[in-house]
């Protein structure tokens, strides 16, 4: 993937964890191509569900909208600097931290089936139901935060690092 849609994907985690938990999340970009959402508070499995599925159904905004452009440090001719991963603006161990908790990451997907298969084990025939529930809401979820998920994945994607809500700078 390339950066601007993981920052649209990290971002719809985000805002929908910080949505359903209303606390703070920060999401980052990583020097591998991708990044992560971390909620400070833990989510309960029906909003940890509603969380993995808003991030790849989120991908598809990247057709409306597109990436913000690269900040031109200075005017010349020469390529601009790599935009920022964690790794470059976090202290060394931090970003040594990170990484180590993503490795341990769970994917979306395994999120997502696991909680379409918890306690209905035994019932296959509702998997597919749940899975189409947690796919509504999440689809829900991102229509009704459109706005709030692109401009975090435009900080995303030009600092590496955004924490939601996203704070409004004042003018003065």
């Amino acid at each position: 993937m390339n950066r601007w849609i993981v920052s649209l994907h990290e971002a719809a985690h985000a805002v929908a964890a910080c949505v359903l938990t209303g606390t703070r999340v920060v999401a980052t970009l990583h020097q591998n191509g991708g990044g992560a959402a971390w909620p400070l508070d833990d989510l309960a499995p029906t909003d940890n569900a509603i969380m993995a599925a808003a991030g790849p159904l989120a991908e598809a905004l990247a057709e409306r909208y597109s990436a913000p452009e690269h900040p031109s440090l200075v005017a010349c001719d020469t390529t601009p600097p790599p935009l920022p991963t964690v790794e470059t603006v976090a202290t060394v161990r931090t970003a040594a931290e990170l990484r180590s908790i993503v490795v341990r990451g769970i994917p979306d997907h395994v999120v997502i089936a696991r909680w379409c298969i918890a306690g209905v084990e035994k019932q296959p025939e509702r998997w597919a139901h749940r899975h189409a529930w947690i796919q509504s809401l999440a689809k829900r979820l991102i229509r009704s935060h459109e706005k709030s998920i692109v401009e975090a994945a435009r900080v995303l994607y030009l600092r590496g690092v955004v924490s939601v809500p996203v704070e409004e700078r004042n003018a003065s």
